[in-house]
């Protein structure tokens, strides 16, 4: 798993291999270039043939330099004839930053996150296991996202964490196409699936998403805006500078379908809940794909949340058993109908194992002790395993008896 930050800086360790810096990019290249200066009597000593003074004069001359000792340099000779590696080595810092800095941004440079075309112009942006700190802390692991490309225009399904990465999944896109991109479709109104909508407003693109998850976007938005004025929320500021919440501007109520392209792309609500967040799968018949959204997480530990895990369970058992082969989760690698089903198996299972502590009178948490999922699924996101334990819980305990009536005592009846 990795820890991204773009204000750490990566260097090239023994071997070649990756290692994170904890300083900032400029204090990186202020030390390597204090090391060159450092180290440039060495350097031109082996440069020059050795550290005799006949010798580099022999030398000076016949490259055509001025005679000088490197012991005592001239103070009118240029640096790059005195030190002629530390211009290599200053172009090759700041190709460095072009490279940071360029359209693809770090993260694609570092291979943080890969696309696969699961189907002939459909294509799913998989991120690892990253934990961003650049992105709202309570949902700092990036969700897969996809896009379809047609003749008519781009349909991107879900925009990930954070504006940071949407650049990426946009970046990715435009690598193959310069079609418009004419649709976004939020799964979800979980951050972690739309913090990245802002990126494709100025792609003049319709951003769609159920009415209810609309008015979740726009609740989170506001909390947001309550943490912010907190007593800690200078710290959230810090990470989400310059994030602008931005809810779907277009709602579907059941289901509803575009046609682009001739690529048939169907939309609908399947968890139906008084209680339950209303998330949207995204079905594509010609493809035999479908995206789950939140619904389905392949080899992650799932936010249970407010969902109803009874008709969850339903849903994927009924979804299994569509004209489908390519499942898109919420976190993860596309799947079949096995990891579709493993993921139902897993809910079921923790249901059972809660409900079966539950009736022998262990409480809430009891169980989340003794169910340390970790042990039994090795998946990504453990630190959210004992959360998935703790909503499941909530949802199987039963209420509280209410209290009972106070019944006044009688009162004396007067003679």
């Amino acid at each position: 798993m990795w820890i991204f930050n773009p204000d750490f800086s990566l260097l090239l360790g023994k071997g070649g291999a990756l290692q994170a810096a904890e300083k900032p990019c400029h204090a990186v290249i202020l030390s390597a270039a204090k090391d060159l200066r450092s180290s440039r009597g060495a350097v031109n000593r082996v440069n020059y043939g050795g550290s005799s003074p006949k010798m580099r004069a022999q030398n000076d001359s016949a490259m055509n330099f001025p005679a000088t000792s490197l012991a005592a340099p001239s103070r009118g000779l240029p640096d790059y004839y005195r030190f002629p590696l530390l211009p290599l080595a200053l172009g090759l810092l700041l190709a460095v930053f072009v490279l940071m800095f360029s359209i693809g941004g770090l993260a694609a440079t570092l291979g943080l996150y890969r696309v696969m075309e699961i189907k002939p112009k459909v294509f799913v942006w998989i991120p690892d296991d990253v934990i961003n700190q650049e992105c709202d802390p309570l949902f700092t692991r990036p969700a897969t996202a996809g896009f379809i490309v047609t003749s008519q225009g781009v349909v991107v399904v879900d925009t990930s964490n954070s504006p940071m990465n949407a650049r990426d999944l946009l970046y990715e896109i435009r690598q193959r196409t310069d079609i418009p991109i004419r649709f976004v479709i939020n799964t979800s109104s979980a951050p972690d699936h739309m913090l990245g909508n802002e990126v494709f407003t100025d792609e003049q693109a319709t951003l769609i998403s159920t009415k209810t998850a609309q008015a979740e976007m726009q609740r989170y938005r506001q909390d947001l805006f309550d943490r912010m004025r907190g007593e800690q929320g200078w710290k959230l500021q810090a990470r989400m500078r310059g994030f602008h919440v931005t809810p779907s501007t277009q709602t579907f109520d059941g289901e509803m379908t575009l046609n682009m392209g001739g690529q048939e792309i169907r939309m609908a609500s399947l968890l139906h809940s008084g209680v339950s967040p209303e998330d949207a799968i995204v079905y594509l018949p010609s493809a035999k794909t479908l995206f789950l959204g939140e619904l389905f997480d392949n080899q992650y530990f799932p936010r249970i949340g407010s969902r109803d895990v009874h008709h969850w369970i339903e849903v994927l058992r009924q979804v299994e058993g569509w004209d489908v082969d390519t499942y898109v989760p919420g976190h993860g690698a596309p799947g079949s109908k096995k990891d579709l089903a493993d993921f139902r198996k897993f809910l079921e299972w923790i249901v059972a194992q809660v409900e079966m502590r539950l009736k022998q009178g262990k409480t809430p948490e009891d169980v989340q002790k003794a169910l340390w999922l970790p042990k039994t699924y090795h998946w990504h996101a453990p630190d959210l395993a004992s959360d998935t334990v703790a909503d499941i819980c909530r949802q199987l305990t039963p209420p509280p008896a209410p209290p009972a009536p106070v019944v006044p005592p009688p009162q004396p009846q007067g003679e």
